[in-house]
């Protein structure tokens, strides 16, 4: 089966065990999530996906994260995305804004204030390029376009103009570009505000 976090599925699981203890339970996820658990487990000591909270973001940058389309929890990702994109004249003249760099047009992308084209095999340098800018790295970030990095310089102005009110994410599996975008948003105070990881 696919990752089940269900208390019912489990117990019948182990109560099935019990009868037939020969039998093995194989779980299979088409999309890895991997990198992302391990860089949490080595930052936090836990394995563990966060939650995501974009409703309460004013800068939301990712990294080719499709969380309005197939990425972790694509509709409870929606319905806090839309909470933060409404404009009332009345109550918030305010809405989020949402940076999507991305090799390919995805549907988060398309609902993206901007869109930085990179290639998928610049996609770890432009993380590297974002870690700089924030965290002050000296990461190499040759072999990605100059245009790009001058939106993504300007991206990091944007995100440093908002501490504890951004959100990083990336949909990479490699886990030393999920530890770089776990260092943009601790430097920022993103955890406990926009990610939390209880």
């Amino acid at each position: 089966s696919n990752t089940n976090m269900s208390p019912s599925s489990k117990k019948a699981l182990s109560e099935f065990s019990a009868k037939y203890p020969n039998a093995k339970w194989v779980v299979y996820d088409p999309v890895s999530y991997s990198a992302l658990l391990e860089a949490n487990a080595q930052n936090f000591g836990k394995r563990a996906v966060p939650s995501y909270h974009f409703d309460k973001a004013n800068v939301i940058v990712s990294f080719n994260a499709d969380f309005l389309g197939t990425w972790i929890s694509p509709i409870e990702f929606a319905g806090d995305y839309i909470k933060n994109r409404r404009i009332d004249d009345v109550t918030k003249a305010k809405m989020s804004r949402h940076i999507q760099v991305e090799s390919h047009m995805s549907m988060t992308g398309s609902n993206a204030d901007n869109r930085i084209l990179v290639k998928p095999s610049e996609q770890g340098v432009a993380i590297a390029h974002l870690y700089n800018t924030i965290v002050g790295g000296n990461i190499s970030t040759s072999g990605l376009n100059d245009k790009a990095k001058k939106a993504l310089t300007k991206v990091g102005g944007e995100l440093k103009a908002n501490p504890g009110a951004g959100l990083v994410v990336s949909g990479s599996n490699v886990v030393a570009e999920q530890l770089m975008v776990n260092a943009i948003n601790n430097v920022l105070g993103n955890y406990g505000t926009t990610i939390n990881m209880s």
